[in-house]
């Protein structure tokens, strides 16, 4: 599915709407599904920004959903692992990599703690591409399975999935996979609202934070750039169907997103 004549569209520059700290840069890159060509080409851009805008600190962040649909999800998971930090020379440059929830599952048969129900979930939402993707037959016994999805894993990328974030927040910037509980505060949240939730968190009428959720999960189909939100920005753009990968980019008072889209789309 991956394109081979892909580009990259920056959109302007606009009002960030929780400004933070004038140097420092915050990058987030959005659900990438095994579409290992779009995400090395979105690190290649992020860096290449890195090298022009010149922020005194760089972070960036994988909003999580590295695995599954997608053609390619041991390279995702090989890139992610190397991160941004692999493809700039500048220092202060910091990655950081969220959990989703098809990352759980993964996570879970890495430490071996993947039940049966939790593997047949996992093979109906995508899971077969991974599997295939490790070279792991779908029909092993769970717990050869289990092993040999370790096994299949450079030692870089089990130590990723070890240290994946549940969420990450700077000033009034808040970056989790799916989104929050508004009944609950951040602080408090569980990992089945961080990775799993959905209408009680994006149609929420009164919201009770001062914080900004920048999150993925939940495909936000736009024509030109995701839509701001009073709450939240969703930069989920469902690669592995559309072809397009976004990101977000803040530095100080201003934002902007950024697409890694097939050449031929306008």
């Amino acid at each position: 599915m991956e394109n081979l004549s892909m580009l990259v569209v920056r959109t302007t520059w606009q009002d960030n709407p929780r400004p933070i700290d004038d140097g420092t840069m915050v990058v987030a890159i959005g659900d990438v599904h095994g579409c290992s060509k779009h995400l090395e080409l979105m690190y290649k851009s992020i860096a290449g920004d890195i090298e022009t805008l010149n922020p005194d600190k760089t972070i960036c962040i994988l909003i999580g959903d590295l695995i599954d649909r997608g053609p390619n999800s041991k390279e995702c998971l090989r890139l992610a692992a190397q991160g941004v930090t692999s493809f700039t020379t500048k220092m202060n440059v910091e990655d950081i990599v969220l959990k989703g929830n098809h990352d759980v599952w993964l996570c879970r048969a890495v430490n071996g703690q993947l039940t049966e129900s939790d593997y047949q979930a996992w093979k109906r939402n995508g899971g077969k591409a991974t599997l295939l993707s490790l070279g792991v037959n779908i029909d092993l016994p769970i717990e050869t399975l289990k092993r040999k999805i370790g096994n299949a894993l450079p030692s870089t990328v089990r130590t990723m999935l070890k240290n994946m974030s549940e969420s990450f927040q700077i000033e009034e910037l808040f970056f989790v996979h799916a989104g929050v509980d508004p009944r609950y505060s951040l602080s408090n949240q569980t990992l089945e609202a961080k990775t799993w939730i959905r209408d009680e968190f994006l149609n929420v009428t009164t919201w009770p934070f001062k914080e900004i959720i920048i999150h993925g999960h939940s495909i936000e189909h736009f024509s030109k750039k995701p839509k701001i939100y009073n709450h939240r920005i969703g930069i989920d753009s469902g690669v592995y169907a559309t072809e397009i990968l976004t990101a977000v980019e803040f530095l100080g008072s201003r934002m902007r997103f950024v697409m890694v889209k097939p050449g031929d789309l306008n």
